[in-house]
């Protein structure tokens, strides 16, 4: 059973993770693993702590599951990298002369309700070279430096709107038709990805060594095959256990911490078919190591088909590990 304070860990976590996307499909009562829109499960970089002047690779995990498709999914990258914004907050990335390097202006001077796509990278991953002056003194903390990179999964035209309101959080990122018209969140996903620089302290992304389904190992090719749900209500459904293999060595020392502790890891799951019955899992508590019982039951889905499962493997230091494969549902 995982203690009343490792699941208050895990909440800090997700609740941090969540902040990583700004808008996501689905309705406000589905669970969060349920996947039936445009999803963009996570972006991660291949050097989660970097050094000034490294070239830092990002990568993302992206599907779209709508049922109607009027306009292709397209990942976009805004090719300006924000440095050290004030106080790291994200949202003055977008705002000429806020506390940061020359990449916050060029953000701020982005032409405003314009098709941007056929000026934007576009695809599953993205490069940027660090500057190699960013890590610069912190209030209470060691020195550090921070790159901020936004990316949109957008089914529709890119532009970058003037701010509605007084939310001085808004990403002013839009997706929309052709009209210039806002597309519903079902149609897109907002990343804010994170980059820290230090001169010393390094962070590398978990492994992962297996995925199990009821104690075995899961071909990721062929994936799983299961029989569909029989019963009237789907909870009356016998579950299977999926759970996930990360070695010892992936549990990092969390050397930017005051205190002798080490990361947290957790794993987040999804589907298109189905039904899991936590969204996430808490796989090592920053003290005591290795969770006992990390398992999340499944159920199939009462109609057979095709699908697919995804699962991230977080740290609390932008580390990730994506996995996904199919599922048979008979």
């Amino acid at each position: 059973m995982i203690r009343t304070r490792r699941w208050a860990f895990l909440l800090a976590a997700l609740v941090g993770a969540a902040l990583v996307v700004l808008a996501c499909g689905g309705g406000d009562f589905d669970p969060v693993s349920k996947v039936d829109s445009v999803r963009m499960f996570g972006v991660r970089s291949d050097k989660p702590y970097a050094r000034p002047g490294d070239t830092v690779t990002f990568e993302t995990m992206v599907t779209d599951a709508r049922r109607d498709r009027p306009r292709p999914l397209t990942v976009y990258w805004i090719p300006f990298t924000c440095i050290n914004p004030q106080d790291d907050l994200y949202y003055l990335c977008f705002l000429p002369g806020e506390g940061g390097a020359g990449a916050t202006t060029a953000l701020g001077q982005i032409p405003r309700n314009v098709d941007l796509g056929q000026v934007l990278p576009k695809g599953n991953t993205y490069s940027i070279t660090l500057p190699q002056d960013m890590i610069v003194p912190r209030s209470g903390t060691r020195p550090y430096g921070l790159a901020i990179v936004f990316n949109i999964a957008c089914a529709g035209q890119v532009r970058i709107a003037d701010r509605a309101g007084d939310n001085p959080q808004q990403v002013p990122i839009q997706c929309t038709d052709e009209n210039g018209t806002a597309l519903p969140p079902s149609d897109y996903v907002i990343g804010i990805n994170r980059v820290y620089a230090y001169d010393s302290v390094t962070n590398t992304n978990p492994v992962v060594s297996a995925v199990r389904l009821d104690g075995g190992v899961v071909d990721m090719e062929a994936g799983v095959t299961l029989p569909r749900c029989t019963t009237r209500k789907l909870d009356d459904c016998p579950p299977v256990a999926f759970d996930v293999d990360v070695p010892e060595s992936s549990w990092e020392e969390n050397a930017s911490e005051n205190q002798v502790v080490h990361e947290q890891i957790w794993v987040a799951y999804y589907s298109d078919q189905g039904k899991f019955k936590d969204d996430a899992r808490l796989l090592y508590d920053t003290r005591s190591g290795k969770v006992d019982e990390s398992r999340v039951e499944y159920r199939a889905p009462k109609d057979p088909g095709e699908g697919n499962i995804w699962m991230v493997v977080h740290d609390n230091r932008t580390g990730a590990a994506f996995i996904t494969f199919p599922l048979h549902i008979q």
